[in-house]
């Protein structure tokens, strides 16, 4: 499956030739025989033909030929609706859904997807969380309704490619080190230090504790030497 767009075989939305429409009858009824004229027996073959051909107006070459692949394994022929089905299987909702959860996480994960059709994606991005969270039985109201919007749609951009990921903004540039303004934070920084310890850098305080800890081990000594 492409994930592109293929083009309608009728780019305005009208219906399509009649003879596209007998063309397709004869290929149906090569492969179904004579249960294609029977779904038709009691219609009027013009207007059959006229039915037909505004139904596939939004439809792809590519989707027909679809359709016409699965009727090749079918036992009975289709009538319209079936027949657009098997063109366009994300057309019943519960299927759409199944490919929009497949879709959307092998979508997310980085990795190209071969949506059947454009308008299953756009459908699916509304509902992201949900596909993560829920069931298409809770979802169903809404996902239907989604989905006939992007059907009604027309014409569809295709799927980004989510390989082609943002590159991140530019750090923004360093402003050059002010060297008087750090020399004078330092030395704020020394005279509070020296308000509260007494010390104006941590060495001078740790030289003072090492000096008083070595006279507090030397001092006994000194004092039992002179004793004895």
């Amino acid at each position: 499956m492409s994930s592109m767009s293929k083009p309608a075989m009728s780019a305005d939305g009208s219906p399509i030739p009649l003879r596209w429409v007998e063309d397709l009858f004869e290929r149906l009824a090569a492969i179904l025989g004579a249960s294609l004229a029977n779904v038709y027996a009691s219609a009027n073959p013009e207007r059959v033909k006229a039915e037909w051909a505004e139904a596939l107006a939004g439809f792809s070459s590519d989707e027909v030929k679809r359709g016409l692949a699965a009727v090749r394994t079918r036992r009975f022929a289709p009538n319209l609706p079936e027949f657009l089905h098997l063109c366009r299987p994300a057309l019943d909702p519960e299927v759409a859904w199944m490919e929009a959860d497949e879709g959307m996480r092998t979508h997310t994960a980085g990795t190209p997807y071969g949506w059947s059709h454009p308008a299953v994606y756009w459908a699916a991005r509304e509902v992201q969380h949900e596909l993560r969270t829920s069931t298409f039985a809770a979802c169903r109201k809404r996902w239907e309704r989604l989905l006939a919007d992007q059907w009604a749609q027309g014409t569809w951009a295709s799927p980004p490619d989510p390989t082609q990921r943002a590159l991140p903004a530019p750090a923004p540039a360093q402003q050059p080190l002010d060297t008087g303004a750090r020399e004078a934070g330092i030395a704020a920084l020394r005279a509070l230090r020296q308000r509260m310890t007494g010390y104006s850098t941590q060495r001078e305080q740790d030289e003072a504790m090492q000096r008083a800890e070595a006279g507090a081990l030397v001092d006994p000594l000194a004092t039992g030497e002179a004793s004895a």
